[in-house]
Formats: C-alpha cells, sequence, structure tokens
C-alpha cells in the first residue's frame, strides 16, 4: 500500500472542515486536486472515509477511526523535520520536481559537484502542485514549470529560472508525427490528455482556442511519465517543454515544436520564512545557470 505523508495531510485538512473547498483554501490546491487524492487514499486503504451529499461531508467510522492515526503519523513526520532542522551534523536537501529537463540536470549535476557532502534527495511532484509538499515541510526547494507567471503565495519566494519554447507530444502514427513544427490551431480537434482534477490543465493547453473552441481534455494522468505513456500508447496528445526531446526521448512517441505557442518556465520556490544555507546555495546555483543560458 503507497500512502504518503501528504495524503494524511490532506485527509486531515478534510475531516477538520468537513468541507472541501475550505480544505482546499487551506491547503492551497484546487478542490478537485484535493477530491482526486482523497479519492487514491481510499483506493489504496480500502475503505469509504467520507459520506459526500450534495448538502455536507461528513466522516465514515473508518474515516474517524483514520483521524487519531493520521495525527499521530503526522505529528511524528514533524518530529522528524524538526529534528532534521535543528540538526547540526545533517547535510540533507529534498528537492522536488515536476518533471526534468535537461537545465535542472543541469543544475543537480553542479550542485552535486559543488557541494559533494551534501545528500541529494529528488522527490516527483504532481504535475499541478508543486507548494503543497514545500508547505507540509516534505521538500525544502522544489521546481515548478509554468505557462505564466505564478502569483506568489504568502510565505513562498518564487524565482523565474529559465524558460523554453513548447512541443506537441504524439504517438508515432499520429497524423502530425511528420512534421517540422504545427500551429496550435492545428491542433484543435485533438484529445489532449490533461491532469486528474486539476483545472490547470485550460490555461496549459489554450482552452478555449482564440476560435473560441473548447478542447477535449481527459483527466487520467497525475505525474508526467503517466501523460508520455498515454501518448505513446496513442490515447491522445500533450503539450511539454522542448528539453522532453532530450531528456524524455523513447520509442513511439514523437515530439513536435508548435511555433505560434508561448515558452513555458521553470520556476524556483522556497518557504521565506525558513533559512537554509543549502536552499540559499542551490538557489545561487540555478541562478547562476539560468543567467548563463540567457548571455
Amino acid at each position: 500500500m503507497d500512502l504518503t505523508i501528504v495524503h494524511l495531510r490532506y485527509f486531515l485538512a478534510v475531516a477538520e472542515e468537513l468541507h472541501f473547498t475550505r480544505a482546499a483554501q487551506r491547503l492551497h490546491i484546487s478542490a478537485p486536486s484535493l477530491s482526486q487524492q482523497i479519492q487514491q487514499l481510499e483506493r489504496r486503504t480500502g475503505v469509504t472515509l467520507f459520506r459526500r451529499t450534495s448538502r455536507q461531508v461528513e466522516l465514515t467510522a473508518d474515516g474517524a477511526a483514520l483521524v487519531r492515526l493520521a495525527r499521530d503519523a503526522v505529528a511524528a513526520m514533524d518530529t522528524v523535520i524538526a529534528w532534521a532542522d535543528s540538526s547540526g551534523t545533517a547535510s540533507v536537501l529534498r528537492i522536488g520536481i515536476a518533471a526534468s529537463s535537461e537545465m535542472s540536470n543541469r543544475l543537480l549535476a553542479t550542485a552535486v559537484e559543488r557541494h559533494p557532502d551534501t545528500t541529494w534527495q529528488i522527490h516527483g511532484l504532481p504535475l499541478t502542485d508543486a507548494l503543497t509538499a514545500l508547505r507540509s515541510g516534505e521538500v525544502d526547494v522544489s521546481l515548478m514549470i509554468a505557462d505564466q507567471p505564478p502569483v506568489e503565495p504568502a510565505g513562498v519566494v518564487v524565482r523565474p529560472l529559465w524558460s523554453e519554447d513548447r512541443v506537441l507530444v504524439v504517438n508515432e502514427g499520429h497524423r502530425l508525427s511528420g512534421r517540422d513544427a504545427v500551429t496550435l490551431a492545428e491542433t484543435d480537434d485533438e484529445t489532449f490528455i490533461g491532469m486528474r482534477g486539476g483545472g490547470e490543465s485550460q490555461s496549459w493547453f489554450v482552452d478555449p482556442r482564440p476560435s473560441g473552441r473548447h478542447l477535449e481534455i481527459l483527466p487520467l494522468a497525475t505525474h508526467f511519465d503517466e501523460v508520455l505513456q498515454l501518448c505513446s500508447a496513442g490515447v491522445g496528445v500533450n503539450i511539454c517543454g522542448s528539453s522532453a526531446t532530450v531528456t524524455h526521448a523513447r520509442p513511439g512517441l514523437r515530439y513536435v515544436p508548435i511555433i505560434d505557442l508561448a515558452p513555458v518556465t521553470t520556476y524556483l520556490c522556497h518557504l521565506r520564512a525558513k533559512p537554509n544555507a543549502l536552499v540559499d546555495a542551490f538557489a545561487a546555483i540555478a541562478e547562476q545557470i539560468a543567467a548563463d543560458t540567457r548571455s
């Protein structure tokens, strides 16, 4: 059973608020994303935790039993995190990444070279939620990719790093797979692989299109590897950064440049009120690499 402390934090927020929208606001994620995470938790535990109606949310008997266990688990994790933060001997940096790229790989390699005594941990993040793990203490810094400048959340520093053009991800047998480039309008009739519970797909895929037409978006994936597997199988197409042509090259997939779509930017995020010398060092390396690419 693959459960994480984030699942339990989400569960406790809903259990305490008994309202998905209020709990989502408290966690700084979308309500559909929170609902999807609770459904994952219910599938993995094999029990129903909440009774949901159009008017109210209630804990089931199993849900009520889990509250105490979840609080104990979260408290234990918080104790471990506090111990690690206060330890003068630990030299660990936990980095959250939703999708790796040439630049993020270069950043990590440079950081490892310059700080050989540091333990570097990589945590995979959902594509539509790069901040919850940061706020909960699961990671110290996160790299998020966005198609437009994000609103800087309270208590979080968001630093723009580098940008890259976007490409269409298609199966090798797709009608557009042999093209040198496409326009956005040429993808209007495609079915897109979106994120489970994520309204962010609308912005990423430009939905509605300039013509006013709405796309067919299937909310099937949570992580980027799932997106690529579904595209490779011919279930739909996707749009991603051009660095994927190198870092995620694989049989059965083709990446076709989109000539009239704005680039996407990678942002480095960390907590404002939690000084960390390793985070500062990592951020300095990231900004140096970003500056080198612009010069």
